[in-house]
């Protein structure tokens, strides 16, 4: 039995085999088989992960250490799409120990990518051999809105709207910071594009210049279909001077369009009545006398007078 190890991250492995045999109390034996597979290159950690500002530079590290007796010296690293740039290989030990530094070019929109590195050890055997690790970078939003996207209101749920002392129908927005190093206010809050009246938006601190929730209300029903509105939350972060959202409010149900109806009308079955008897066709026998009842020729145009003639007198 063999196993291949090419693409295993972890030192255990679990195996199951089936035996079949001629014996008829048992005719199979199923066999567990678990072994420990020494790592020659670890990489703490095994996946990295770069997170930060959309404008800012990002910068990760990673230790490759040995895991058997074998040496090991770093000779290449390298990325295999060029997201992230390897800036530098430390030796910490020698042959046992190595420091690689990844950083992550400041990104235009918030945005995530991945990427994986290889690396290329020689080992003290004279064997090469090589892993990888993988890399995500998540460029953020200096300020996080959640959810994100729009703000639906339903009408099931404006439905109850129509009754009179009914609580609006309410949504919370969270808005906070993406880094603890961030501190932003909010200055002014807006509704553009909908009817006045229609939303109704309430500001609450929950810690300061840190994270905020702005609620939006729909406290009252309207007699169109939908309406559509935007919020516009100023702040006084430069890198992130405003956020926006889309609202939308629906008052009633979409109607539901029934596909028309393609089958064939069905025909209406006659029942079979036994007292109605089918009149006899031409040519069969005739069930009262008897006799067979000859067919006429059809008579066309220029044979009305053809009527056998005569034989000749002698």
């Amino acid at each position: 039995m063999s196993v291949d190890t090419s693409k295993l991250r972890t030192e255990t492995v679990r195996k199951y085999a089936t035996v079949s045999c001629n014996d008829p109390r048992q005719p199979t034996i199923r066999l567990n088989i678990h072994g420990i597979l020494r790592q020659v290159i670890k990489a703490a950690p095994n996946a990295i992960v770069l997170r930060g500002e959309a404008g800012s530079q990002l910068t990760g590290k990673f230790v490759l250490t040995k895991g058997t007796e074998l040496d090991i010296t770093v000779t290449d690293v390298s990325a295999a799409k060029n997201q992230v740039t390897l800036e530098g290989i430390v030796e910490v030990t020698a042959g046992e120990k190595y420091e690689i530094t990844v950083s992550a070019a400041p990104a235009l929109i918030p945005g995530m990518t991945r990427d994986i590195i290889n690396i290329e050890v020689m080992c003290s055997d004279g064997e090469m051999r090589s892993t990888t690790v993988p890399v995500t970078i998540d460029h953020q939003a200096p300020i996080t809105v959640i959810p994100r996207g729009n703000i639906v209101f339903q009408a099931k749920d404006t439905q109850r709207l129509k009754q009179p002392g009914s609580a609006p129908v309410k949504r919370d927005l969270q808005i906070f910071a993406t880094s603890p190093e961030t501190t932003f206010n909010i200055t002014s809050i807006s509704v553009d594009d909908a009817p006045e009246g229609v939303f109704r938006i309430t500001q609450r601190k929950v810690r300061n210049a840190q994270r905020y929730v702005v609620s939006v209300e729909v406290i009252e029903s309207r007699p169109e279909r939908s309406i559509r509105g935007t919020l516009r939350i100023q702040t006084d972060l430069k890198s992130m001077p405003e956020v926006t959202a889309r609202l939308y409010a629906q008052f009633a149900v979409n109607p539901t369009r029934t596909p028309p109806n393609r089958t064939s009308p069905t025909r209406t079955k006659v029942k079979p009545r036994p007292d109605l008897k089918p009149l006899p066709r031409p040519g069969l026998v005739n069930p009262r006398v008897g006799q067979v009842k000859p067919i006429s020729p059809p008579v066309g145009p220029g044979r009305e007078n053809q009527t056998p003639k005569p034989p000749p007198k002698p």
